[in-house]
């Protein structure tokens, strides 16, 4: 029987913390399921039901993503036997390739059926042109080179859905327009967006920030104080 893509997301999900918080949270030999509140939240933003079973990590290496997506579908394959990888850029030495072994990610990862959700969040920190951008280019190189993975063992699947969500407070402003793949949100739309709820955090919260003896910031840090920063002003969900 052919793979299912979330049964090909679970094979590489190896991240500690995952494990950590299905240890922690979850009952032992069930399933750890998102929050029904959350799912009808982000299912509203996104404009797709998320069931309750939805299968989920979180800092999910986009290697991993890669490397799920070309096994999506296939019944065997050698698992010894080299894959090509693409170079996607002469612009580094060395070249850049679509497996970068980095750990690249996106935050929250969620699947079931023909659908991935992927969500980059931000808090309190503000978004960045760069980080958006690498995010951004690895889906294109996935667009571009991804038929140059695929073996003779993959069978032809259902189309996949991936939908890219952005989290945070606020909405990101300020963002370059990029131009998206095609598979991205159905038509290469921009991110979708999904307002993170701070409600239940502190009023601010504190930063150790090194500095010198008379309280300028320095990294050299002979001495150091704690800064208050204001929680994110928050978007009522």
């Amino acid at each position: 029987m052919a793979r299912t893509l979330v049964e090909c997301l679970k094979l590489f999900n190896r991240k500690e913390r995952y494990w950590l918080i299905r240890n922690a949270l979850g009952q032992s030999g069930e399933e750890l399921n998102l929050s029904s509140s959350f799912r009808h939240r982000l299912s509203n933003e996104i404009g797709v039901d998320i069931p309750a079973g939805a299968w989920w990590a979180i800092d999910y290496h986009i290697d991993w993503l890669f490397g799920a997506l070309v096994l999506d579908g296939t019944t065997d394959i050698d698992w010894a036997a080299p894959l090509e990888n693409p170079v996607v850029s002469h612009s580094a030495e060395p070249p850049l390739r679509l497996i970068r072994g980095t750990h690249e990610d996106f935050d929250l990862i969620i699947a079931f059926d023909r659908t991935i959700v992927l969500i980059e969040a931000k808090g309190v920190t503000s978004w960045g042109n760069d980080q958006v951008k690498s995010k951004h280019q690895r889906l294109r190189e996935w667009q571009d080179h991804s038929h140059r993975l695929r073996t003779d063992k993959t069978r032809s699947a259902d189309p996949l859905q991936i939908i890219v969500v952005f989290a945070s407070p606020n909405k990101p402003a300020k963002l370059d327009e990029l131009d998206w793949p095609t598979f991205v949100n159905g038509n290469g739309r921009a991110p979708l967006f999904f307002a993170l709820d701070f409600s239940q955090a502190p009023d601010s919260f504190c930063v150790p920030e090194r500095c010198d003896a008379d309280g300028f910031a320095t990294k050299k840090g002979d001495s150091w104080k704690i800064q208050r920063v204001k929680r994110p002003r928050l978007r009522v969900p």
